[in-house]
């Protein structure tokens, strides 16, 4: 959440008021202590001690939101948020030692000499105050626990919320003993007691649950349902949600096309973090790329094959034919380093027509038409302007053509002596890819049969 829109606009963070609890427990600590001795209320001494370790419970959070805070480093690299799921679970276990404190010494009272209690005005006094002051604490824990996403924090505001309850409650027993009714006292310090241990319990519990790594539920699902939806997903494997402090770490693996470069692989895998980080803001999500072939992809599947050699550095123009009988006849077209002798290409070759055969178990023959892998950079020069009347004539040999609309461009490269001409033609918009190629190949064989100085035609329709 932004800054601007978090309480106090940013200023009242959480290490701040865990400080400011701090302080207030301390100051309340010391007035129940005080008047609970002077007055003798086992009520007023149950809520002193309930104090007393909220005191230690707000120094937990305290040093945890601070330590939860820092960045990962080697030794974390997740982080530190749990450091205040911990403070939580260690809250929870304090209270619940104060409530078994608190219910035995009821027990001790209610079983043994009764003792005098004083129910004064100015305890009466203090006990309506601090319902007042703990309403207000819990409102200010519980809102900055949701702006900023801590969980020591809304331990806090749970714990303030039992204050409450557990303060009407000492309040009441402290009016019934001014009525007359000595048990009421110790009822409310019993009262107290269950009060805490409840919550104090609900504590533990969601605070274990979280350290021992429980899924928050419905979130593996909804991750699932928004990786599905990216474009270039083929399947969705496993997901895996945890909760650290505030905010939420998770794992995923999907599975996309085997072809897909490595390059694309990564754009596949920032689509897929964005839409995870728009649809859960608080989840960072680590993910992991799969190749997945579609059985019935005959042509995906060898290329899927070649890419896992190192040598075959492209491979183009497969054609997978199927017999009469039901066998398979391959062939292809694979481009290596152009470097390498052809006792090396061959061996390369035979490698990938081993595993095609193991991939594809009715394969009768395999055709693999080599070709050297093109330089990274090449010299030549546009001369196009030096011959217009040579790209005048290409430009009538297209559009000369029934299907071609227009000759949109053409441009003429020198390399090494040789003449090579760039043609783009006009096509409807409405062809088939596979007919606009036919239309392609079929420019370039009519280039160079009629105009034999072009070495080289590399014809481009366009709608």
């Amino acid at each position: 959440m932004d800054a601007s829109r978090r309480p106090g606009g940013g200023w009242l963070t959480p290490q701040r008021l865990a400080v400011a609890s701090l302080a207030v427990d301390c100051c309340m600590l010391l007035a129940k202590l005080t008047v609970g001795l002077v007055t003798g209320s086992l009520g007023l001494l149950s809520e002193a001690a309930h104090t007393g370790l909220d005191l230690v419970a707000s120094g937990f959070a305290v040093v945890a939101i601070r330590a939860a805070r820092k960045p990962a480093d080697p030794e974390h690299p997740y982080g530190h948020g749990r450091a205040e799921n911990l403070a939580s679970l260690g809250e929870g276990v304090i209270l619940l030692i104060a409530a078994a404190g608190i219910a035995f010494e009821g027990v001790r009272r209610l079983l043994g000499e009764p003792v005098e209690v004083d129910p004064a005005l100015y305890a009466i006094g203090l006990m309506a105050g601090t319902m007042l002051l703990e309403a207000v604490r819990a409102t200010a824990l519980l809102r900055t626990a949701r702006a900023w996403g801590s969980p020591a924090l809304a331990a806090g505001a749970q714990n303030r919320l039992a204050d409450i309850v557990s303060s009407a409650g000492v309040l009441a027993g402290l009016v019934g003993v001014r009525l007359g009714f000595q048990w009421a006292d110790i009822a409310a310090a019993l009262l107290v007691a269950v009060l805490v241990a409840r919550a104090a319990a609900m504590l533990v519990y969601r605070s274990a649950d979280i350290l021992i790594d429980r899924a928050p539920s419905g979130v593996e699902d909804a991750v699932r349902q928004t990786i599905a939806a990216v474009p270039g997903v083929r399947r969705v494997g496993a997901v895996r949600v945890r909760r650290s402090g505030g905010r939420m770490l998770g794992d995923a693996r999907v599975s996309a096309r085997p072809t897909l470069s490595v390059e694309g692989a990564q754009r596949l895998s920032q689509d897929v973090l964005a839409a995870v980080a728009a649809a859960h803001p608080d989840l960072d999500i680590a993910l992991v790329v799969e190749p997945q072939s579609e059985q019935h992809n005959l042509v995906e599947r060898v290329h899927a094959v070649a890419a896992g050699l190192e040598m075959i550095r492209d491979l183009h123009n497969v054609t997978v034919e199927r017999e009469r009988d039901g066998s398979l006849h391959l062939s292809m077209h694979a481009k290596l380093p152009g470097k390498m002798t052809l006792g090396e290409a061959a061996a390369a070759t035979a490698e990938l027509e081993r595993l095609l055969r193991e991939e594809f178990p009715g394969v009768v023959r395999v055709d693999v038409h080599l070709e050297p892998l093109e330089p990274e950079v090449v010299a030549g020069a546009d001369v196009t302007e030096v011959r217009p009347d040579l790209a005048r004539e290409i430009c009538r040999i297209v559009e000369a053509h029934p299907e071609v609309r227009a000759c949109r461009d053409v441009e003429l490269s020198e390399r090494a002596e040789e003449l090579i001409a760039h043609v783009v033609a006009e096509l409807p918009g409405a062809v088939t890819l596979e007919h606009a190629h036919a239309v392609e190949t079929a420019l370039e064989e009519r280039l160079r049969r009629q105009l034999p100085e072009l070495s080289e035609v590399v014809a481009r329709v366009a709608p």
